[in-house]
């Protein structure tokens, strides 16, 4: 541990090594989702003397978030389910789940073909839900988890040490640690919209009742192109919708499916890492120029950079973060992260057969019009506007507000009003170091708050896919052990000072 997180708790009884503390310490995980079932799963295992872990997630249930929470069968994970265990130590677990889940259902799945299958969203929910709960039934004695069905609403740091948390519900905890799991937050709505903000026929991917009663519809508005918008088009699909998609997005960047691309290439040099985007970008161009020479699929790219994708931005400054953000984030965002093949069948079914359409445009307008719905966009590199006339509009742009100066929500609004958190300088989450320690307004790291997974983006970019929340959580649950159990050599190796 540093010096500095020592000089800080020096005066703290559960860090100076009073083991006559009667109570066990508690760690309050702020966030049910993925990353918050994640973080106690490792805690449970490592884990052998008391503790007391209180999730606080609004939901029924803890695993799923927004993310995995849907019903919609058609919205698939965009990855194998080989790729996506829990648990790091074994990575074929998640197949071998569902091939169990496949059997129990009757349906029997040849060798190795469950590390293939794109699986829906909600299913995998169901699969960290589980293995969370069998998580629990295993913990040690003395091992207490509870979920607290409410909103933190504000957390304070005490006088004499930890935190306390406030709950929408009026409760409260006293806390020696706090995570921050909450994961992303949606985008305001977008302010031309606002004549529509009461109508049903402005909706999100995930509201599966306002889809059904589009299905029968003419002409649909789609605004975005990535995952949310493929997602949209296979749940119409899948209703029978035989109307017309019209995909707007601002720079006309279409996502594509995953593809078997081969063998990565030697791109980036690990002795000698990229300092600029620019000189970031000249290496892409030149690896898809030698790949179509060679008659290979440009997506190589991507899983050939991904391994230096961290190391690249912790050595970037600010400035290059900043310029890679604004010239070339929504080009990687679909680049990195394609779509599921069985997802996206359903956009080139609609694709052939002439009812689906997608560009670069900008949304000026909605207002309803005769029963439907008159949008006027600005297309781009064009100088008039343009109307269309459609019956429904959905925002596919997912939940993808990471800049904490804009969201709105009570906890995030008061951590940064009381300074236990500073606004990161990229604008994507908070400061924090890569293991996740949060650095107060002060610039200080104070050792007791923690964060992990969407929070992070800006400090550790791409912290919010599953392979590195499934890190993420294993480096802090041993950070959170040696910190918080006076039995253990209290030297976390990778705590960054």
């Amino acid at each position: 541990m540093t010096a500095e997180i020592h000089r800080s708790l020096a005066n703290y009884p559960l860090f100076g090594g009073d083991t006559t503390r009667s109570q066990p310490p508690v760690i309050l995980i702020i966030g049910g989702g993925y990353s918050g079932a994640a973080l106690t799963i490792r805690l449970l295992e490592q884990w052998q003397r008391p503790l007391r872990v209180v999730i606080a997630e609004p939901r029924s249930s803890i695993g799923r978030g927004q993310a995995y929470s849907t019903e919609e069968t058609a919205q698939l994970m965009n990855g194998p389910a080989g790729n996506f265990s829990i648990h790091p130590r074994d990575l074929g677990h998640l197949a071998r789940w569902v091939a169990n889940s496949a059997r129990d259902d009757g349906t029997a799945l040849a060798d190795g073909e469950a590390e293939t299958l794109f699986i829906p969203r909600g299913k995998f929910g169901c699969y960290v839900e589980e293995e969370l709960r069998q998580s629990i039934e295993k913990a040690a004695s003395g091992i207490e988890v509870e979920h607290w069905q409410s909103d933190v609403i504000k957390l304070d740091r005490l006088a004499s040490g930890g935190l306390k948390a406030q709950f929408a519900d009026g409760r409260t905890l006293d806390a020696d640690i706090a995570v921050l799991a909450t994961g992303v937050f949606p985008l305001r709505s977008d302010s031309v919209l606002g004549a529509l903000s009461n109508d049903w026929r402005l909706t999100t991917p995930w509201q599966s009742k306002n889809l059904d009663r589009l299905s029968k519809a003419q002409d649909i508005l789609i605004v975005g192109a990535s995952l949310s918008m493929v997602d949209t088009v296979a749940s119409f699909e899948a209703r029978g919708f035989r109307g017309r998609y019209h995909v707007i997005s601002r720079r006309g960047h279409l996502i594509e499916p995953v593809r078997p691309a081969g063998e990565a290439m030697d791109i980036v040099d690990p002795d000698a890492l990229p300092q600029t985007t620019r000189s970031l970008l000249t290496l892409a161009i030149k690896a898809r120029r030698r790949l179509m020479a060679e008659g290979r699929d440009w997506q190589v790219i991507p899983f050939s950079l991904r391994p230096f994708i961290l190391p690249m931005w912790l050595k970037a400054t600010t400035t290059e973060r900043l310029r890679f953000v604004r010239h070339l984030r929504a080009l990687w965002d679909v680049t990195a992260h394609r779509a599921a093949p069985p997802s996206y069948a359903a956009v080139d079914a609609a694709r052939s057969a002439g009812r689906f359409a997608a560009r670069a445009a900008r949304l000026l307008s909605a207002n309803p019009l005769d029963g439907r719905l008159q949008v006027i966009l600005q297309p781009r590199r064009k100088t008039q506007p343009e109307v269309i006339v459609v019956d429904g509009i959905v925002d596919a742009r997912g939940h993808q507000e990471h800049d904490w100066g804009r969201i709105t929500t009570p906890l995030v609004k008061h951590l940064q009003q009381n300074g236990l958190v500073r606004r990161h300088d990229t604008g994507f989450g908070i400061d924090a170091t890569p293991d996740g320690l949060v650095v107060g307004l002060d610039g200080i790291k104070h050792g007791d708050l923690f964060a992990i997974g969407h929070p992070l983006r800006g400090v550790a970019w791409e912290s919010s896919s599953l392979t590195e929340l499934r890190a993420q959580a294993q480096t802090l649950a041993t950070t959170l052990k040696t910190l918080l159990d006076p039995t253990e050599d209290q030297t976390p190796s990778r705590l960054a000072s």
